[in-house]
């Protein structure tokens, strides 16, 4: 009877997806004689029909955790998610605790090519029938998610064109980062490159995550605008929530422009605006400016150890003659670097052991065709004790298919650009589950919000002015590789309110917060946007003026001004008491 009823539950979802449930509408357009328009035009979706609020420039991904029959049916509401997590049962049925009970096909059908299923499964029996499904159907526009990491991979294997999430909410996170890296490894070991976090979750271990090319999602701490509102400027690449109503209520508190995540920098083999490629100090250079990272090439000598080029040839940084692979270290270290006088093209350890301990990434780009490359990499880094530390990209699938095999914890990414849109892109990268690093003219803010809804980390290269990496500020890439980390040094990554906010009725109000930027932190002011209250605050000619005593809760906004465009980043909720 049960399975009866869910059917006849089927029928009715599809039928009001493909119409809009309006009958005094319906009622009207046949009443109306100068209507000729078709059944199937009178029969589009409503989202098709309302204009939808473009409220954010780099946009969030947005993720209704399907946990009712409500939730279920807002999936066909006028604005939607992104991408919704769908709990399935061993026979593929969604479920929630309600009473909700629909077949995988209606369910599929619900998300209509407009929301991203996330398919949720909790035991060995559920996983393979989805993956044998999703094969069956030849649907691969998806994502598995499951707090066992054994059970992603298991699906990920059946069908390697899909994205995969750990569930890690239940997760206690405390001030170890070598927890955090246990949970990248665990991840990546386990095909996921999505790490969905509790509320708890703070944005320095986020930004921990994401340095390491992990998507991190948030969840909410409960259904309020205050929760959505916190979970959104923790910086996170998504917000979780079990509330559309509260969801789509946060997102039209914010500016169009504005920024959530930290901007990612990479330095382009080090910093070459000040000083020469590849060499340590300009490494040094572009972590002093703020560079999250340090991209650097490498080519393996002679005598087998790596050395920082870009090319094969000694030639290209030195005056010297001769191919990097038939020289030993010490004949490719005899010569200055061009436009240096002592500094020696660098070997690879040399780089791992300056930078220990400090909290910086070593994106290597592996040159080499040699085949004991990535043999002899993941030797070095496990004698350096920096596995913690490295990401790994290049050109050469071939090298980055046996590091994903021999170094399976580190994260590995693709340099070369991929014809098509975002579907072909994920096709492409997800079946080594890594993450997407084009040329800078290959990628846009388009492409890059569906591939980061689908997981995918995206991380153009190279901006090699100022105005280039300015230009693109709000497409929301994960990182921007650049020549010029110092161009990125005074940009603003997080708004920390101070402890306590004098304020009171009628009086103008100062508000000012702690502006943390990529090389030091500034004092800066603010405009408070109310979030819960009856308050509200009128722009003054030094401040703002509260409408009213009571209690308020506010988020403070500040704006940016990053070349020729202003972008908004908020802090967390303020409570204030409004004498």
């Amino acid at each position: 009877m049960k399975r009866f009823l869910s059917i006849i539950l089927s029928i009715s979802i599809v039928f009001c997806v493909f119409s809009s449930c309006n009958t005094e509408e319906a009622t009207q357009s046949s009443s109306n004689a100068e209507n000729t328009s078709s059944v199937a035009e009178q029969q589009k979706p409503i989202i098709e029909e309302i204009e939808v609020k473009a409220c954010l420039t780099a946009e969030s991904t947005t993720v209704f955790d399907i946990t009712s029959s409500e939730l279920f049916a807002a999936l066909v509401g006028e604005r939607t998610p992104s991408n919704a997590i769908l709990h399935l049962d061993d026979e593929l049925f969604v479920t929630a605790k309600d009473g909700l009970y629909v077949p995988f096909d209606a369910a599929l059908a619900m998300c209509q090519d407009r929301v991203i299923p996330i398919f949720y499964v909790e035991s060995e029996k559920a996983a393979t029938a989805l993956g044998e499904t999703l094969n069956e159907i030849d649907f691969f526009d998806c994502i598995v998610m499951s707090d066992k990491a054994e059970l992603v991979k298991s699906v990920r294997k059946l069908v390697p064109s899909i994205s995969g999430a750990i569930d890690a909410r239940s997760n206690e996170l405390d001030g170890d980062l070598s927890y955090l890296i246990g949970l990248r490894d665990e991840a990546n070991s386990n095909n996921a490159k999505i790490i969905f976090l509790g509320s708890h979750a703070t944005s320095e271990q986020i930004v921990y995550l994401q340095n390491r090319l992990m998507t991190v999602w948030v969840d909410t701490k409960d259904n309020s605008v205050e929760a959505h509102c916190n979970a959104f400027n923790s910086g996170a690449n998504g917000t979780v929530s079990e509330s559309s109503e509260s969801m789509f209520e946060t997102i039209d508190l914010f500016e169009k422009d504005t920024l959530f995540r930290d901007i990612n920098i990479v330095g382009h083999r080090g910093q070459p605006a000040t000083n020469a490629d590849n060499s340590l100090s300009g490494a040094k250079a572009a972590i002093d400016s703020g560079a999250n990272a340090v991209e650097c090439d490498i080519y393996l000598t002679a005598d087998m150890e790596f050395v920082i080029m870009h090319s094969d040839d000694i030639g290209y940084y030195t005056e010297g003659k001769g191919k990097v692979s038939e020289l030993r270290t010490f004949q490719v270290q005899y010569f200055p670097l061009k436009g240096t006088k002592d500094e020696h093209i660098p070997k690879l350890e040399e780089f791992f052991e300056e930078f220990r301990g400090v909290d910086m990434m070593h994106t290597i780009e592996i040159k080499t065709t040699h085949p004991d490359t990535v043999y002899l990499l993941r030797d070095l880094i496990a004698k350096c004790g920096v596995a913690h530390q490295v990401n790994i990209i290049s050109f050469n699938f071939e090298q980055l298919k046996l590091a994903r095999e021999i170094i399976p914890n580190v994260s590995c990414g693709y340099l070369g650009s991929i014809n098509g849109i975002y579907s072909d892109i994920a096709k492409k990268v997800n079946p080594y589950n890594i993450s997407y690093h084009p040329a800078s003219s290959n990628m846009n803010a388009s492409n890059a919000y569906e591939l980061n809804n689908r997981g995918i980390s995206v991380n153009p290269w190279n901006y090699s002015s100022k105005e280039t990496l300015y230009d693109v500020i709000l497409n929301g890439y994960s990182s921007y590789t650049t020549d010029g980390a110092l161009w990125a040094k005074d940009f603003v990554t997080k708004i920390v309110p101070f402890e306590d906010y004098s304020v009171a009725a009628g009086v103008e109000a100062e508000f000012k917060a702690t502006a943390i930027t990529k090389s030091g932190e500034k004092e800066v002011y603010c405009e408070p946007i109310v979030i819960n209250g009856d308050i509200s605050f009128t722009k003054s000619e030094k401040g703002y003026i509260p409408s009213a005593s009571g209690d308020v809760t506010v988020m403070l906004k500040f704006a940016d001004q990053i070349g020729e465009k202003t972008v908004y980043r908020y802090s967390e909720s303020v409570k204030l008491t409004v004498k």
